[in-house]
């Protein structure tokens, strides 16, 4: 079975999911120990157990899940470096499948999702803009540079160590 990582904000969500699943998933929470957070961690990552559910507070940053390509987040938050980041867990150097991204929100929290949209929107101007001024910037610093050569005359004549000079 393909591993899946389930993202959610709340305790009251995270609390439904683990009855939902059951023995299908660990749950890691901010105050899981930090030896069961290794262990369960692991446990999802060599497949012992499909599906990992977290917050994106929790392992949201850092981690590289490139072994999962499937992920769902039960309603989002108005973060959205929370969100960017969460999603390039698995959507990292190294993937090797398509990521599946699923957003389940509720009609009431329409406004958050559009909130990150924007901010998305926003994000990839700043980047496209970022690339064309840094590209414009490089091309006139290359276009600026000019080739300096200093011609090497040698005076005086290779010697070579002796014990070079037997295995020639």
């Amino acid at each position: 079975m393909n591993s899946i990582l389930i993202w959610c904000d709340l305790n009251s969500e995270q609390d439904i999911l683990e009855k939902m699943f059951g023995d299908l998933c660990v749950s890691i929470r901010g105050c899981t120990k930090p030896e069961n957070k290794i262990m369960f961690e692991k446990q999802w990552r060599n497949g012992e157990v499909p599906i990992l559910i977290s917050k994106p507070k929790v392992f949201g940053w850092g981690m590289n899940w490139q072994h999962c390509n499937n992920m769902i987040f039960f309603g989002l938050s108005d973060s959205y470096e929370q969100f960017y980041q969460a999603v390039r867990r698995c959507w990292r150097f190294g993937q090797e499948s398509e990521v599946n991204t699923h957003v389940i929100y509720s009609e009431l929290e329409g406004a958050v999702v559009k909130n990150i949209q924007r901010k998305e929107h926003d994000a990839k101007n700043m980047s496209d803009s970022m690339v064309r001024y840094m590209s414009d910037i490089t091309k006139a610093e290359i276009k600026s540079t000019s080739n300096n050569q200093i011609p090497y005359m040698a005076d005086k004549k290779i010697s070579l160590p002796g014990w070079l000079k037997e295995t020639i």
